[in-house]
């Protein structure tokens, strides 16, 4: 029985750690039992206590067998567990990375919005200081009288009643003189007055060559500055 118990511990023994605290195969420290001198026991005693210190080393590498197997279950945990930990934390900072990028994009696109805002009104404010500028500046020598400008403005009809009136509706129409152009007779001098106000690109336009939109154009901004006065006979069609 106890030659089947040593054999059947001998496997233990073969797949332990070599290099883990309490090695089966070190010595140091090993468990001993002490045995009485040989020469004082008698046969049947000598027989009993090889016996006990045979069943007590058994029972030692049982232990150490078992210690060792339960040590080996806690290692693999942890290092399946250190395993997961790494492919968790890889996949957390490739999620913060991501979290940062897009609050980057969004700070970075409220960035040029606000940058947009602040042109835009850095572009207004100058645009409304050259007018102003522009108004404070007396009128043409063209301008006869200024009146109040209806708040509503001119019906489409009074504006064809107003041009029908001044040039019987054509827009390429020259007076005799060739001093007042185009289906609202502007002079060239009020012209280029109305157009620094509002479309540059119109000054030194012929009136009576630019564009009927742009003659209309022209007249509403002439109106809202100065009324009908600027028509003094026609000007009777318009509010």
């Amino acid at each position: 029985m106890v030659a089947l118990a040593t054999i059947a511990a001998l496997p233990l023994l073969m797949f332990e750690n070599p290099n883990s605290t309490g090695s089966l195969t070190g010595t140091a420290g090993a468990e001993t039992t002490e045995v009485p001198s040989q020469t004082s026991l008698t046969t049947p005693e000598r027989e009993q206590a090889a016996d006990q210190t045979l069943n007590d080393g058994v029972l030692h590498l049982v232990n150490r067998a078992e210690n060792w197997h339960s040590s080996r279950i806690a290692w693999d945990m942890t290092e399946r567990l250190l395993s997961a930990a790494v492919k968790y934390e890889a996949e957390a900072l490739e999620k913060a990375s991501e979290i940062s990028e897009e609050e980057f994009s969004k700070r970075e696109k409220q960035l040029k919005i606000e940058f947009e805002e602040s042109e835009r009104i850095r572009l207004f404010a100058e645009e409304d200081a050259r007018r102003e500028k522009v108004m404070s500046t007396p009128g043409p020598t063209t301008t006869i009288v200024a009146t109040d400008p209806d708040p509503n403005g001119p019906t489409n009809v009074q504006w064809e009643a107003l041009r029908y009136c001044e040039s019987t509706g054509n827009y390429q129409a020259i007076s005799p003189t060739g001093m007042y152009r185009g289906a609202y007779q502007f002079s060239v001098e009020t012209w280029n007055w109305i157009a620094g106000l509002y479309h540059e690109h119109l000054i030194g336009v012929d009136p009576a060559d630019a564009k009927p939109s742009d003659q209309d154009h022209m007249a509403s901004h002439l109106y809202a500055l100065r009324g009908r006065g600027q028509w003094p006979v026609c000007g009777r069609y318009l509010p």
